[in-house]
């Protein structure tokens, strides 16, 4: 999936998106557009906003804009 339909999918906060990268699982479960936990390998992170969600580096060094179309969903 491109980062900017992943952004998309976000933005829409219609359901928490589980992923998997080398293994590991991670979520982001956005409450609202100003709350929006990330997760990824026991580790959490919360942002403030839907851009700040895809830029933050909370994946093994990387953020969901990087390495969005390595995901499994």
């Amino acid at each position: 999936m491109k980062s900017s339909e992943r952004s998309d999918w976000i933005d829409s906060l219609t359901v928490d998106i589980e992923f998997q990268y080398q293994g590991k699982w991670g979520a982001v479960c956005p409450f609202n557009r100003q709350n929006i936990s990330l997760f990824y390998d026991g580790q959490a992170v919360a942002v403030t906003s839907v851009d700040a969600a895809m830029k933050e580096p909370f994946v093994d060094g990387h953020s969901l804009e990087e390495i969005s179309e390595e995901l499994w969903i």
